[in-house]
């Protein structure tokens, strides 16, 4: 059965990048922009109105595992750490790179494997700053 070719984003060639070097195959990847607000009583007398505070951005990123991540120091607090997520269309004429700087992730998987499947890491965490590179 043939393929076929859209210009939609299917997910078929996402890859994943830390410091620099690609760490995996990416089967899935979000990364959100998410605000706080603080609600105020508004200027005419009804109701409240929503003013933004502060906003944070969460990375959650699923992976096979090319084996790179162990040279990748990429859970020293001491450094900047940066993530580029990079999908692709199957004919490869949209192409969407995101990176993000300051990442942080809230835990690190030491050894998780399962019988005749092929290993899949997850990684969550947070970033400082993100831009969109295309």
């Amino acid at each position: 059965m043939s393929s076929k070719r859209t210009e939609y984003f299917n997910g078929n060639k996402g890859e994943l990048w830390i410091a620099g070097t690609q760490i995996g195959t990416c089967s899935k990847c979000k990364i959100t922009k998410k605000i706080t607000y603080e609600e105020i009583p508004a200027p005419t007398g009804n109701g409240f109105i929503r003013v933004p505070v502060s906003e944070n951005y969460e990375v959650s990123a699923t992976f096979r595992s090319n084996g790179a991540e162990q040279d990748v120091d990429m859970f020293n607090l001491d450094e900047d750490v940066s993530l580029i997520a990079s999908n692709s269309n199957i004919a490869d004429s949209s192409r969407r790179r995101v990176r993000c700087d300051g990442v942080t992730f809230d835990e690190q998987t030491l050894i998780d494997f399962e019988k005749h499947k092929v290993q899949e890491i997850e990684l969550n965490g947070q970033a400082e700053s993100v831009e969109i590179l295309e």
